[in-house]
């Protein structure tokens, strides 16, 4: 029996250093100052708690922006630490729930239509147009100046339109799509190109002749290309 006291007082001890909790994780993360700059997500142990930093990582637990988080976890007191760093650890028990943040999901959305802008050119020797559109705007420019330009209104339904068209279209490729014709090579047509910004993010197609387009981005294209009609004048 006295062996069994050091035995029972060790589990006891080790049991003692674990600790299952419940946790909120917020839809969204949040920049923060750690040993440097940093992202973290939120958390919080009650659900009428104020969001704080969370600065470690749940093992087992992949985080996706957009919804919202309730967890059950296991907190273990870490067997080594070195400077600077958590004494405990977080691993992941069971989702609880998932729910997506629709409010959040609304944001981002807007935001990404705020930074994105489409750029179609094509000129030759005598041929010039270029064409900017925006969530607000479609800008047409008449001379290689780009001094002189029409402008006018892009309406909710014409800027859905052209969203739902690139989102159709595999951006991180388009630097790579042929072009179907090559007239342009000998001034046969206009020599055209399509530029897509995403915030800091820029996709560029290999040129093409005006009015042909790889069908990859023939839709969009053409349907930038009619919204201009009748501005170049």
């Amino acid at each position: 029996m006295s062996k069994m006291i050091p035995f029972l007082a060790g589990i006891f001890l080790l049991l003692s250093c674990k600790e299952t909790k419940t946790v909120y994780i917020a839809s969204y993360q949040t920049n923060c100052q750690g040993v440097g700059s940093q992202t973290c997500m939120l958390y919080k142990e009650n659900s009428d708690d104020e969001w704080t930093y969370f600065y470690d990582t749940i093992e087992g637990f992949e985080y996706e922006e957009g919804y919202n988080y309730t967890l059950e976890i296991e907190v273990s007191k870490a067997e080594k630490t070195i400077t600077d760093t958590s004494s405990l650890t977080y691993s992941l028990v069971n989702i609880i729930a998932k729910e997506k943040d629709n409010v959040l999901a609304q944001n981002l959305v807007s935001n990404q239509d705020e930074s994105m802008k489409i750029i179609y050119s094509a000129l030759s020797r005598g041929y010039f147009l270029k064409t900017e559109i925006d969530q607000r705007d479609i800008i047409v420019f008449k001379d290689r100046n780009l001094d002189q330009k029409k402008s006018k209104n892009c309406s909710k339904k014409q800027w859905n339109e052209i969203r739902a068209m690139v989102e159709k279209i595999d951006l991180k490729k388009i630097g790579t799509l042929e072009a179907p014709t090559g007239k342009r090579l000998h001034d046969g047509a206009p020599h055209a190109k399509l530029e897509i910004s995403k915030g800091d993010q820029k996709f560029i197609s290999n040129g093409f002749d005006h009015g042909h387009p790889p069908k990859e981005l023939a839709s969009l294209v053409t349907y930038i290309v009619s919204l201009t009609e009748g501005m170049e004048e």
